[in-house]
């Protein structure tokens, strides 16, 4: 049985995802398709759209065949650690072939050049970075300038012809940077995986607009807020389902509609933040080292300590946009704030890293069908496969236990939100089972 493993948030599911499936199976001739989704959080420092549960049903109804839950901690990191653990788990369950992800190009051996260069790091590398970083730079930039500096002459070696500008574009999208740390993270784990990039195919990852042959998930997410105050579908206009309709597949449509009039955002953790903000005891933890939060630099730690007080009862994207330097972020931002709120913690997922990086398999979701693929994860993997939330058990205090918790912390959260917001009552985690598909 071959099977492909998928790495998304599907925030939310559109037929651009549902193409992707298709074409990873097709690619790889794989008879299954393994998601690894993120959980009710998000990378962008912000609550998924819809919740976990909801997302996972439509890649099932759209071809997935097991959708597995990203651990909190790693699902609203940085890139690096994104990948670092939803690689490390596909790879730790021992019956996935491939990892197929979408990309603004589809050359392996680009991804694998980079992707080594950075895990080696040679000294014109290291260089060229520090010096980037001395002309106040933020990393993002100083490591591109850094990679284009000292890869023409890799890239000349591996008969790849790239331009100087072309390369710097292909450093600069989410996408890419992501297929980036997918390789180093197999490089580091050894894994037999193989890696194979989608290019992608219409509007760019932030287009808002509702056009081409695929959308963006931005330019949905910017429709369904922009009339979220409109909880009817007599309310909402034809015009607006009709220009949605085209870019969602015809097997989640009437799961998405309904969804549409219960949106998360961003604004739902202004109210959040500000408690944290206020708590005397933590805000001076946050500067300390050993309970530092994760994304949280001292520079940030500092800035929000003098500004506290301004930032208490602001939206959350004021917070973020009053915080942002030349040298911080909006992306980082969000996500430390978001750290803040989860208590997601840099030590914690220190001592993740160092012993295992992931210690369970949450399943969110499969398919009947895919009983074989199930059979052979369990006989494989060297992770628990978490079915029955119920019945997870881990030795206290250890490192699952910590993960653990605070992954159903996050959900409980998200749903206490939805629930003052929509008045949707409230389910804890442990009364939920996995969404099956016929």
């Amino acid at each position: 049985m071959n099977t492909v493993g998928i790495i998304a948030e599907y925030n939310p599911f559109h037929t651009g995802h549902a193409y992707h499936i298709r074409k990873a199976k097709e690619l790889t001739r794989s008879d299954c398709a393994v998601v690894i989704m993120s959980p009710d959080f998000v990378q962008r420092g912000e609550p998924a759209i819809f919740d976990k549960y909801a997302r996972a049903e439509m890649a099932l109804r759209c071809g997935a065949d097991l959708v597995i839950e990203l651990p909190v901690c790693y699902a609203t990191g940085s890139a690096e650690y994104f990948a670092r653990g939803a690689v490390t788990m596909l790879d730790r369950l021992g019956a996935v072939d491939a990892l197929c992800f979408g990309a603004e190009t589809d050359s392996a051996q680009l991804f694998e050049t980079v992707a080594s260069l950075l895990c080696d790091e040679p000294q014109p590398y290291r260089e060229s970075l520090r010096e980037s970083l001395r002309q106040g730079k933020t990393f993002p930039q100083a490591r591109s300038d850094a990679l284009c500096a000292v890869l023409t002459d890799r890239m000349a070696e591996a008969g790849l012809s790239e331009a100087s500008a072309a390369l710097s574009r292909f450093l600069e999208t989410p996408n890419n940077i992501l297929g980036i740390e997918y390789c180093k993270a197999l490089r580091h784990l050894r894994s037999r995986m193989e890696i194979v990039p989608v290019a992608r195919r219409g509007n760019s990852y932030d287009s808002k607009s509702l056009s081409g042959s695929f959308c963006s998930a931005t330019a949905l997410r910017e429709t369904i807020l922009d009339e979220s105050e409109f909880l009817s579908d007599e309310l909402l206009s034809d015009n607006t389902w009709a220009r949605m309709k085209q870019y969602i597949p015809e097997e989640c449509w009437k799961q998405f509609r309904a969804l549409c009039a219960f949106p998360m955002t961003s604004q739902e953790l202004d109210s959040c933040l500000t408690l944290r903000l206020l708590d005397d005891a933590v805000t001076g933890s946050i500067r300390c080292e050993e309970t530092a939060i994760l994304d949280l630099s001292s520079e940030l730690a500092d800035r929000m300590g003098k500004l506290r007080y301004e930032l208490a009862g602001k939206t959350y994207r004021e917070a973020v946009a009053r915080l942002k330097t030349r040298q911080l972020t909006e992306a980082r931002i969000r996500r430390a704030l978001l750290h803040l709120i989860l208590n997601i913690r840099t030590d914690d997922v220190k001592q993740y890293l160092e012993n295992g990086t992931v210690f369970y398999a949450r399943v969110l979701g499969f398919r009947k069908s895919a009983a074989p693929l199930l059979h052979e994860i369990k006989k494989r993997s060297v992770l628990p496969l978490i079915t029955k939330t119920a019945n997870a058990s881990f030795t206290p205090d250890g490192c699952a236990a910590r993960m653990w918790e605070s992954d159903v912390y996050a959900s409980h959260l998200y749903r206490s939100i939805r629930q003052i917001k929509y008045n949707i009552p409230f389910r804890t985690e442990y009364e939920y089972s996995p969404v099956i598909i016929p």
